[in-house]
């Protein structure tokens, strides 16, 4: 699963799906508010439309590595990024806003399964996807790379989560941790 947008404790306002006046007769994604308003990528991908009109309003598309379109709409701003350029997960990619078709400052956002973004087309449930529990950049994956490295002998500093100026298997246990508390 992918990270939150966001940094702390988040709450959906309007659900995947939901019957109403939308153009697609439904809500294409969900509505998400957090008291801290920076948005972050929810995972590593490549930005394929940054705009700033029309009813999503400032928003944002990119492809995710795994070929899975992520749409974050009614920020604050037009993101700074250009087509092509790359994301990092984690790295701030703007603020909640209310542009757009919007009624009070929020974060909609979707998920597709295409690696092109198209209007109502190939929709999956957001929450499905993305842990907005999440707040962590870390995966298991990364704790495995950390155990297999420190075995090999071949850490490198980045790889030093806690901090101490050392790469150990207790590296890999707080990033186990972290993600078991939702940090």
């Amino acid at each position: 699963m992918y990270r939150s947008p966001f940094k702390q404790k988040c709450t959906m306002t309007t659900a995947f799906k939901k019957k109403g006046s939308w153009i697609a007769g439904c809500h294409t994604g969900e509505d998400w508010i957090c008291d801290d308003r920076t948005l972050v990528a929810v995972t590593d991908g490549i930005v394929t439309k940054v705009s700033g009109d029309g009813s999503y309003g400032n928003h944002l598309i990119y492809k995710t590595d795994d070929n899975k379109c992520v749409l974050m709409a009614h920020m604050k701003d037009k993101p700074n990024f250009k087509v092509g350029d790359t994301l990092k997960i984690g790295q701030k990619v703007g603020v909640m806003g209310n542009t757009g078709n919007s009624y009070g400052a929020h974060l909609h956002i979707e998920v597709q399964n295409s690696a092109v973004w198209g209007y109502n087309k190939n929709l999956l449930k957001p929450s499905d996807y993305i842990d907005f529990q999440r707040f962590t950049d870390y995966t298991v994956a990364d704790a495995r790379k950390i155990i297999n490295d420190v075995a090999n002998g071949t850490t490198d500093k980045s790889q030093d989560v806690n901090g101490d100026g050392k790469v150990t298997v207790a590296d890999a246990r707080k990033i186990i941790n972290d993600i078991a508390k939702g940090v």
